[in-house]
């Protein structure tokens, strides 16, 4: 269940970190250490999260496409290189059987790789879009697809390199913006689809530190020939300041230890901002400030100054979000005394879990523990709260055949006429043929089997008469 897989891998990071840092001196050999692998390794920013994670208890695959990359990489303690492309599925679905054949598994991955380009939106060639595109978002999804199912079988971690650039937004700069805005969006969505699975997803957005991703881009910009002639706007290369190597920066330690920090937090983030100066902090911040403000201005569900400080305030703290996702999970397991604690310490007993927007008492019906209901709604639950379909804990509980959940809902006052998005009442979703309904159950055993949910098809069709009973 997955409170237990919560409880037991803080159990093995504090061994991996107990290790590596209490006792550096420990012999470790390479096939017991947790295995990562990073793409993009050759410079920057991926050699040194390499170079960082393989002298603190991780053995790195190292992803880079040179040959003279792989070999200095593979000189590397704890490293072995692989060669990887994240534009070509070949190489990666090679990447996946090799870590297979190794037998390490693997613990994490960091999509790292990582490409610019600049130019005007209204002029910039649409291969150059599709060029950068093709390696900034659409590499990420490709690894992340291809080693799912090795990530999944470690309850493992994925991290992938975004930037402030993924919040704020610069002419010229529009493509590679647009790509690190969708990284904060692949991010959040496969968190949500992977937390059933145990797998921590999250994101560093990075400041600007020394790497040769603006070298890279002048190569290939003079490699295709790049030309100005007929832009509205000059030519970009003007428009680069420094070295190409970027050398007038930092180098990026401080992203290779928040990597180290993700893949060994008891309870990891979902973001990492890293800056090496309080301005680019600033700037990052009020440029995400910004667009909450204006998302929030001119219509009629504004909130105002006082509700949304209000707001701030309880996403700083960050324990509305902490309890409610406990508080579901306690209901999903039928872990009462963690319940219990929880409403105590005041969890918000009507928190929607993201996926499906259901409560706590909806999630209680769906898994038919009956005693969860019952604290839930004794605590003062809202009985008729609806999920994204419009469902409420009755028409879950009815749907389900939670006989007790039923009663009890209905002695406490629950509205029985409320019908979800499709037009069904409690009484419909339980009047209708077997036949007809069975196909939302088959979907839902596949759904949530994962998690705990077991239908016995016999005891639904003999169950449904009689909640249809009780609810005439």
């Amino acid at each position: 269940m997955r409170i237990q897989r919560i409880l037991r891998r803080p159990c093995v990071l504090a061994t991996i970190v107990f290790v590596t840092a209490a006792v550096p001196g420990a012999a470790q050999t390479p096939d017991d250490m947790p295995a990562v692998l990073i793409t993009g390794t050759s410079s920057g920013i991926g050699l040194r999260m390499t170079e960082v994670l393989s002298e603190k208890g991780f053995f790195v695959y190292a992803g880079a496409r040179k040959p003279e990359d792989l070999a200095r990489l593979d000189a590397m303690e704890n490293v072995k290189s692989v060669r990887l492309d994240v534009t070509i599925q070949s190489e990666i679905d090679a990447a996946v059987e090799l870590v297979r054949a190794e037998g390490r598994g693997l613990y994490g991955l960091i999509n790292n790789a990582g490409v610019s380009v600049m130019g005007p939106l209204i002029e910039i060639p649409e291969e150059d879009v599709m060029f950068l595109l093709e390696v900034n978002l659409l590499g990420p999804y490709r690894v992340t697809k291809a080693f799912a199912d090795l990530l999944i079988e470690s309850e493992g971690r994925v991290m992938t390199v975004s930037s402030i650039a993924g919040f704020v937004s610069s002419p010229f700069n529009g493509v590679y913006s647009m790509s690190k805005h969708g990284v904060e969006a692949y991010t959040d969505a496969l968190a949500a689809e992977l937390e059933r699975f145990g797998v921590e997803v999250a994101a560093v957005e990075p400041g600007n530190y020394k790497s040769r991703i603006v070298a890279s881009m002048v190569e290939r910009m003079k490699r295709t020939g790049y030309s100005s002639e007929g832009s509205r706007y000059g030519s970009m290369l003007d428009l680069i300041t420094g070295p190409l190597d970027r050398s007038q920066y930092d180098e990026p330690d401080d992203v290779a230890l928040a990597v180290l920090d993700f893949l060994s937090s008891d309870a990891p983030g979902r973001r990492y901002m890293v800056v090496p100066n309080q301005r680019e902090a600033e700037v990052t911040i009020r440029g995400a400030l910004q667009e909450l403000v204006q998302l929030n201005e001119g219509h009629r569900y504004s909130y105002s100054r006082d509700e949304l400080v209000a707001m701030l305030d309880e996403a700083l703290s960050g324990l509305g979000a902490a309890f409610s996702a406990s508080l579901h999970e306690a209901a999903m397991v039928g872990d009462v005394q963690v319940l219990r604690r929880l409403i105590d310490a005041g969890a918000d007993l009507n928190a929607r879990e993201a996926w499906g927007g259901s409560s706590p008492l909806i999630t209680a019906a769906t898994f038919g523990h009956a005693e969860v209901a019952s604290e839930l709604i004794a605590a003062g639950a809202d009985l008729d709260q609806q999920n994204n379909d419009g469902s409420t804990a009755l028409i879950t509980a009815a749907f389900f055949c939670r006989t007790e959940i039923v009663e009890m809902l209905l002695a406490a006052g629950a509205d029985e006429s409320i019908r979800g998005n499709d037009g069904s009442t409690a009484l419909d979703v339980v009047s209708a043929p077997f036949d007809v309904v069975k196909g939302a159950y088959d979907f839902l055993s596949e759904a949530l089997g994962p998690l705990g949910l077991s239908l016995d098809y016999e005891r639904v069709r003999a169950t449904r008469p009689k909640i249809a009973e009780m609810l005439r």
